[in-house]
């Protein structure tokens, strides 16, 4: 199954977060903000290729310190025959082997060179860790086990980095919020990787899993909120009972016309979904008590919709 980086509820965070704009800014443009949207969902494959040469950045800084011990004037032992476990990791050799990958990177000139000091000082640091250590010393020596050490170095030295992190968010401002998706997909990219030879093959994620589709949601997603926007605001206030609208916290308020129209006009898309994806989002970007809030309107709105017949669901198991 080919991995893939952006799934439904990350297309619907970025046109939340493209009409919390379009919102909040006078006479915003609709086409503005809608490249701009697919501009930042671009520009997250860029941010995972970064992720993808940290890993192999790590190979460099782990290759280089073995070599350095090597021409120490008094070597040990050690130094001059030191563990090669780690820096033989097939999966460093299947990902800078790749041609795709080596054409991109260069193209885009990425590269770790100002944190290389940082790179050494984490592979100092595995040097004391545990399950890096066995890693190196076990019998076991296979493809799977080169993929759970790299796995487990990303997830608690790499991804999890300050320094690291600074050196997207100047590069990206934005990258800030897309770091864990990237992060999850570079992971799978790498646990993905097959016993088979790399050099041509595709090894990297693509960033839609339906290119035409994905992209038909965010433009009808934001299209849609922006034109009933003032009559869902209405449908919000009428069952939000005892609330008037201006005491509606503005990001609930935006949330629940997205699902409203979502509900209404992508009938593919079953109600349970909608409303799941909406109270997840409450959570993510709004005020600890909007999940309740949102839900009990949304419960509402659902069934006074449905009155109007207004929600109409096609497809196996989408008709009620």
């Amino acid at each position: 199954m080919a991995v893939v980086l952006v799934n439904r509820r990350y297309l619907r965070i970025k046109v939340f977060q493209g009409l919390y704009s379009f919102f909040r800014t006078p006479k915003a443009d609709p086409v503005k903000v809608e490249r701009e949207i697919f501009e930042s969902i671009n520009r997250l494959f860029n941010l995972y290729l970064y992720l993808l040469k940290l890993v192999l950045a790590l190979h460099d800084a782990a290759d280089e310190i073995i070599e350095q011990n090597r021409q120490k004037r008094l070597p040990t032992e050690e130094d001059l025959n030191p563990n090669m476990r780690f820096v033989n990791n097939r999966v460093f050799a299947k990902i800078a082997g790749n041609v795709m990958f080596q054409r991109i990177i260069e193209r885009q000139k990425i590269n770790w060179d100002n944190e290389h000091d940082d790179l050494r000082r984490i592979y100092k640091a595995l040097r004391e860790d545990e399950k890096f250590e066995a890693y190196r010393n076990a019998e076991e020596d296979s493809l799977q086990a080169d993929k759970d050490i790299l796995e487990y170095i990303f997830k608690e030295y790499l991804a999890v980095n300050e320094v690291f992190h600074n050196t997207l968010e100047e590069a990206d401002i934005y990258w800030q919020d897309d770091l864990p998706v990237a992060a999850l997909t570079v992971i799978k990219t790498i646990q993905a990787l097959p016993d088979a030879d790399t050099t041509n093959s595709s090894i990297l994620a693509d960033l839609y899993k339906e290119k035409d589709e994905d992209q038909k949601f965010v433009k009808e997603l934001l299209s849609k909120t922006i034109q009933f926007s003032d009559e869902y605001g209405e449908h919000v206030a009428d069952k939000a009972d005892n609330w008037e609208v201006d005491r509606i916290a503005f990001l609930d308020m935006l949330l629940m016309k997205m699902a409203l129209a979502e509900l209404e006009h992508f009938p593919t898309i079953p109600i349970k979904v909608t409303l799941n994806e909406y109270i997840e989002l409450a959570k993510m970007y709004s005020t600890p008590k909007s999940k309740v809030f949102i839900n009990g309107v949304l419960d509402k709105l659902v069934a006074h919709f449905k009155r109007l017949e207004r929600i109409n669901k096609r497809g196996r198991g989408l008709i009620e």
